[in-house]
């Protein structure tokens, strides 16, 4: 029973542990790459916007207003993307609670196995010094 104990609870908290850090870094690179890509795509418009403000000076104000939305949408996608990290940074705390209150509970019910076999080991002593008595006694009233 401590052997299989033993071996088996290690095994399902290391299990546990890396199915949480799989999760946790498959999250974090899918909010991350996509707030990358939407960054690069407003990088390039930027880009685009001020080549044609250099070679058309007639659409100035109306790229001066889009410049202003695209930097509206930039900053919002930051904070965003910033939301995301945070989120991120409070799932891998909780991981790391949940990995620390797991180890608790296995080496709870380790400590827990070990007591049990000790209780045995003396409920086993009792049995065979109650057999002893008992043989003792059968002989002496033969």
């Amino acid at each position: 029973m401590r052997g299989f104990l033993q071996q088996w609870s290690v095994l399902i908290a290391a299990l546990l542990v890396v199915l949480s850090i799989v999760s946790t870094r498959s999250t974090i690179r899918t909010h991350t790459g996509g707030v990358n890509d939407r960054l690069s795509t407003l990088e390039k418009n930027i880009e685009s916007i001020r080549n044609a403000l250099e070679g058309d000076q007639g659409m100035a104000a109306r790229i001066a207003t889009l410049d202003l939305r695209v930097n509206e949408k930039l900053q919002n996608l930051i904070v965003q993307k910033d939301t995301y990290l945070e989120h991120d940074e409070q799932d891998i705390s909780i991981t790391q609670e949940t990995f620390q209150a797991l180890k608790n509970t296995v080496d709870t019910i380790f400590t827990m196995t070990q007591r049990i076999e000790f209780v045995e080991e003396i409920l086993l002593d009792v049995q065979a010094s109650m057999e002893s008595i008992r043989k003792q006694q059968n002989k002496t009233t033969q």
